[in-house]
């Protein structure tokens, strides 16, 4: 047992600079074992960029949103949409700049939002906010790729005007 711990540990040290850990490439093994900064008090913006720096997510600035909005939110992302029955995950939802930020963050089971300088994401659907309410949020520097905020060029064809008003994602 013991030459199979002492393979694992040498194992864990050969593999830990290709290992990420919250986006970013372990240094170390013992970053794979940090327990998690709490989070700072709702109120200071400042200390929230830097847990979000920290963590891999420079382009949140928001307090996490609570237990109850995440579950409010997931469910939403369950429902498959349907342009015909006017389905999106957030229809007449108003959405805060705090829930775009943690949509994107966990967007595809965690993978995050897409990302563009990544080749092999180009194909990945971005996240889908047809038919939410986004006006008087600031959705400035947030990693909108892909983002779907309404009907498509080849859906707009064939769908009808009231489809295509149900799609559109107000943002002023």
């Amino acid at each position: 047992m013991g030459k199979s711990r002492g393979r694992s540990a040498l194992l864990s040290l050969l593999l830990a600079p290709f290992v990420k850990h919250n986006g970013r490439v372990a240094s170390s093994p013992a970053i794979l074992h940090q327990t998690p900064a709490p989070h700072p008090a709702n109120d200071d913006c400042n200390a929230w960029r830097a847990y979000w720096q920290e963590h891999g997510q420079p382009w949140r600035t928001e307090p996490e949103i609570d237990p109850q909005r995440q579950k409010e939110l997931d469910q939403g992302r369950g429902l498959v949409p349907d342009i015909k029955q006017g389905i999106y995950p957030f229809k007449g939802m108003k959405l805060s700049r705090a829930d775009v930020e943690w949509l994107l963050a966990t967007h595809e089971n965690g993978q995050g939002p897409v990302d563009w300088s990544d080749e092999s994401q180009r194909s990945r659907n971005g996240l889908d906010l047809r038919g939410t309410d986004l006006r008087h949020i600031d959705l400035q520097q947030l990693p909108l790729t892909r983002l779907r905020c309404g009907l498509t060029h080849d859906e707009q064809l064939w769908a009808t005007e009231a489809q295509c008003a149900l799609a559109r994602a107000p943002v002023k």
